[in-house]
């Protein structure tokens, strides 16, 4: 649920900046009906820089977040709209108003505004991409980081896996223990695969008991190197049923993206390997190599494996990082 807590948090740190921008308007306004001493945060040359709401920008400009482009968009917007401000309160201080001063603050006020429905908009969308029991993004997140990763790899980078992963004996979790403990086990399993993860490794829920990810790798010995070793992972990781454990496996299916290869053709062949799996014992993880070759690879060294090549046991003592 990390995730859906940073958002919320994301936007309550919003309302209270935008909260304290209205102050700032209104202090702008008594300045030009009242007249009074006006402060750094409207006459200042770098008046955006004395502005409260300054802070929540310059957290946010520091983030190396997907949204960095709104965010400097409203970086900017807030420039010109302070920059319009001064001159507006001069020019009212001077008695020099004219209709094009008085335009530009408005379009300058809107642009700042639209600016930040932007972000909001953003922000709204990408916690409705986010699985509200798990806390996984699901699968419209899982294609557009897709696209992502095949851009980044497209000049010689690293080959894209795809671990399609489903619950063994899940309908029996639900049939023995109730699905308010079904619901346990998925955050739970979520959580350990979030936990397994390392950085080019990502994890979404995909429906039901089952769970993907994106593995980038450089060859398919690297890859289920990751996969069997979060199988073991989450096999290592009890989860605990009021104060009982209970022993939670996964069957996998991985594969390696071919040239020009959709990831729902993709998705389809790591579905095949997976029930394989599934058929010949549970709890373990099938390699599809391109030719069509199923590898169990949870069990056995790689260099046992066919088109895995020699030299590395999947059987690694695990680290998560």
């Amino acid at each position: 649920m990390q995730m859906i807590f940073k958002i919320d948090n994301d936007l309550i740190a919003l309302n209270q900046a935008i909260k304290s921008h209205y102050e700032w308007a209104g202090k702008l306004l008594e300045l030009a009906l009242l007249g009074g001493q006006a402060d750094e945060a409207i006459l200042h040359p770098s008046a955006h820089q004395h502005c409260h709401f300054s802070g929540w920008i310059n957290s946010n400009l520091q983030e190396n977040q997907p949204a960095a482009e709104l965010v400097s968009r409203i970086y900017y917007a807030h420039v010109i709209m302070h920059d319009r401000a001064r001159d507006l309160l001069q020019a009212i201080l001077n008695k020099t108003v004219s209709p094009v001063i008085l335009s530009n603050y408005h379009h300058a006020q809107q642009l700042f505004i639209n600016s930040i429905d932007k972000y909001k908009e953003y922000l709204f969308e990408s916690r409705n991409h986010l699985d509200t029991l798990t806390g996984l993004p699901l699968r419209h997140l899982l294609y557009s980081d897709f696209a992502l990763m095949q851009k980044r790899n497209q000049h010689g980078g690293k080959t894209i896996f795809i671990l399609l992963m489903d619950i063994d004996r899940f309908k029996s979790i639900n049939d023995n223990w109730g699905h308010n403990a079904g619901d346990e086990v998925l955050r739970r399993v979520a959580d350990i695969l979030r936990s397994g993860a390392r950085s080019h490794e990502s994890v979404y829920r995909f429906g039901g008991e089952e769970f993907i990810m994106l593995i980038e790798a450089s060859s398919g010995k690297e890859a289920c190197q990751c996969a069997a070793r979060l199988c073991r992972y989450l096999e290592s990781q009890p989860v605990i049923l009021g104060e009982e454990p209970l022993s939670v496996t996964a069957t996998g299916g991985i594969v390696g993206l071919k040239e020009g290869e959709s990831l729902h053709d993709a998705i389809g062949r790591a579905d095949k390997a997976m029930y394989h799996g599934k058929n010949t014992g549970r709890n373990r993880c099938i390699y599809m190599s391109e030719m069509g070759q199923l590898i169990n690879i949870t069990h056995q060294p790689a260099g046992e494996c066919p088109g895995l090549g020699p030299g590395v046991s999947t059987n690694a003592e695990f680290s998560p990082h």
